[in-house]
């Protein structure tokens, strides 16, 4: 396979990379060895074609994702005064964690070659920081080999291992900040359709914590992206300027179903916090809600502004999300926004398009639909 075709590949099966890989331009290179990232003005692959076609396909996805995920982690701009090579092991040891080993190449610096090599104990998962001290405690274990470019990690027994120089090419804060900001959208749009794989979950969001979307924001994305005001011509409402011309009439552009979570699962105080959001939903302008209360049934739904002022917890039982569609397709309503901890059974699939607002370490309880964490 070739390099546009590990990127399909990726789009398929691995859609949070597919995601960032989509982003990227593709550029051969016979003046570089193997492979090498660039980022700045733009995020561009530079890959030496004939080194990466005598890669095993496996291999050939490893390489992709390694690229990748150094600057998902910002790793080149997260160096400070480290020492570039050294930095570049300690990114490798952290980046090669995510990967599958079969998709690794025989010289891949791991953090078990590490660990075993050096005769210590060190944690798997962990960022870039913590390998540099750990690397730099012991420097006088590890040897570095310069190449043109990149070097080789020797140590006493004669295996060798590859170091890929972290590029290290400057850039302007305001540079930095605006590729920051345009992975944190491509992240949070990949979040939000489920994708980010768990195992990278946490440390992404260590890094992109302080430009996360407000949850919020992105519900009232969902409600009024196409949540316009329907002007349309009626013959019922005559025209107040011209005699015998039809009037207009102003009507809501989104019916949604607002369905909250009320199984024993959740707790009262949670629920309050549920209720707590209805306020600032009711001033969403655009979208006509009703709002039913769930567990293994639906409650006869009311409209969200009648809702705040009666809003008294009624159900304890176990959850099933089923009702809820069953219910929408009943009154015809194509948006279905939920507030849950996503423990339940769903459909398999569904008329609407949904919005699963779910607690802190919920999982989405279903393939459709857009999650977003709730945080009060």
């Amino acid at each position: 396979m070739n390099i546009h075709e590990i990127i399909m590949k990726l789009l398929i099966e691995q859609p949070f990379y597919g995601y960032v890989a989509s982003t990227v331009t593709l550029v051969e290179s016979k003046n570089i060895e193997t492979i090498k990232m660039a980022s700045i003005p733009n995020l561009k692959i530079n890959y030496n074609p004939d080194w990466f076609e005598s890669l095993p396909n496996d291999q050939k996805i490893g390489v992709v994702l390694h690229e990748l995920l150094h600057v998902i982690f910002m790793h080149q701009y997260r160096r400070m005064n480290r020492e570039i090579m050294l930095w570049s092991v300690a990114c490798d040891m952290a980046v090669n964690e995510m990967i599958t080993p079969r998709y690794l190449t025989k010289d891949a610096i791991t953090v078990n070659i590490i660990a075993n090599k050096l005769k210590r104990k060190i944690e798997q998962n962990r960022n870039a920081e913590y390998y540099y001290d750990i690397i730099t405690d012991v420097d006088d274990q590890i040897c570095l080999v310069g190449l043109e470019g990149d070097s080789i990690l020797v140590f006493e027994g004669g295996q060798n291992l590859r170091v890929n120089k972290l590029s290290d090419e400057t850039a302007s804060s305001m540079e930095i900040n605006a590729l920051k900001h345009n992975l944190a959208q491509t992240l949070e749009q990949a979040s939000s359709e489920g994708e980010v794989p768990s195992e990278i979950e946490d440390s992404v969001d260590e890094v992109y914590k302080d430009l996360r979307v407000n949850w919020r924001i992105i519900l009232k994305r969902f409600l009024t992206g196409k949540g316009k005001i329907v002007v349309r011509k009626s013959y019922k409402r005559q025209s107040r300027r011209y005699d015998n011309l039809p009037g207009t009439k102003r009507s809501i552009g989104v019916n949604a179903l607002l369905a909250i979570d009320e199984s024993g699962s959740i707790s009262d105080s949670k629920v309050k916090e549920f209720y707590g959001e209805l306020q600032n939903i009711n001033k969403i302008t655009g979208v006509s809600i009703v709002v039913t209360r769930f567990d293994m049934e639906c409650s006869i739904p009311v409209p969200l502004n009648k809702f705040i002022v009666d809003n008294k917890r009624e159900k304890r039982g176990g959850t099933d999300f089923r009702p809820i569609f069953k219910l929408a397709d009943e009154l015809k309503i194509p948006f279905v926004i939920i507030f849950t901890d996503g423990d339940g059974e769903a459909p398999v699939s569904v008329n609407q398009k949904t919005l699963w607002v779910l607690t802190k370490n919920a999982k989405k309880p279903a393939d459709f639909g857009v999650c977003v964490t709730f945080e009060g």
